[in-house]
């Protein structure tokens, strides 16, 4: 009981520190994409993405402990699979990401092309669909 709760503080502070993150890089891609600033610091993009990356793992780890105990039960639930997905799009879209943040360092949001703000405007959709559409399904599984 005491190890649950323990991890369940655990899942909900890396939940804390990833949205931390996800202000942090939103706020300066979001100064950057409307023109306020030319170009974002690498150092800042690193600092942001590790955040958010270490976040992330801190989610998965300790949702795995805690799935474990339920994982008879869980396994059989629709939403469960639904959640693991966007788990999932999350994972993927971190080095979608990593490969994107190289861009917003060297060169103003409107100097690229249509194509190229394309995949920013995605990555920023699977972004916000995915760490809301986990959460709310996690308050609706666990509540």
């Amino acid at each position: 009981m005491l190890t649950t709760t323990i991890l369940y503080y655990i899942h909900i502070g890396s939940l804390c520190l990833a949205a931390l993150g996800i202000l942090l890089a939103d706020s300066s891609a979001m100064a950057w994409l409307l023109g306020k600033r030319e170009t974002i610091d690498r150092a800042s993009i690193m600092r942001s993405h590790w955040v958010v990356s270490i976040a992330l793992a801190g989610v998965i780890g300790s949702g795995l402990f805690l799935f474990w105990p339920l994982r008879a039960y869980l396994i059989t639930q629709p939403l469960f699979w639904l959640k693991m997905g966007f788990v999932a799009a999350l994972v993927i879209n971190s080095y979608a990401i990593e490969r994107l943040m190289e861009t917003p360092t060297h060169r103003p949001f409107r100097s690229l092309s249509s194509a190229e703000k394309l995949p920013f405007f995605l990555s920023g959709a699977v972004s916000t669909v995915s760490w809301l559409g986990a959460g709310l399904i996690a308050l609706v599984l666990f509540s």
